[in-house]
């Protein structure tokens, strides 16, 4: 499989999976694509999860978040194995106001189940 294949095989599976389980608070779709334990770096701190750390329901309440904008997702290396992505958007309010931006380290590893979403690490600005 080529380089070009390979990426937009994890872009597809990043899409159907985790953004549309953001969007639908969806998190057993999210869980489709998660390699538990999953690796979680925030503040510091590394915490394996046997679970998705972060809720979309309770995260979209809790800012009141409506939806996000200027959404990037780009592959920094990628071979047939193993994959480094990185991810960037705007999160705001129905109003369209702006919330927050967010940035999302995701590190994949490809199984035989397709791409499998091993670490995360995000950060908001």
């Amino acid at each position: 499989m080529t380089e070009s294949q390979l990426k937009q095989e994890l872009l597809e599976t990043y899409m159907q999976y985790y953004v549309e389980g953001f969007k639908t608070n969806n998190v057993a779709l999210i869980d489709r694509m998660v390699k538990y334990p999953l690796t979680y770096l925030k503040d510091g701190k590394m915490t394996l999860c046997e679970q998705y750390p972060i809720d979309p329901q309770k995260l979209k309440q809790e800012k009141a978040w409506d939806h996000s904008t200027d959404w990037q997702f780009e592959i920094q290396g990628i071979n047939n194995k193993e994959a480094h992505a990185v991810a960037l958007a705007v999160r705001r309010r129905a109003d369209g106001s702006k919330i927050e931006s967010v940035h999302g380290f995701y590190a994949f590893n490809r199984t035989s189940e397709g791409w499998k979403m091993y670490a995360l690490a995000d950060i908001t600005f």
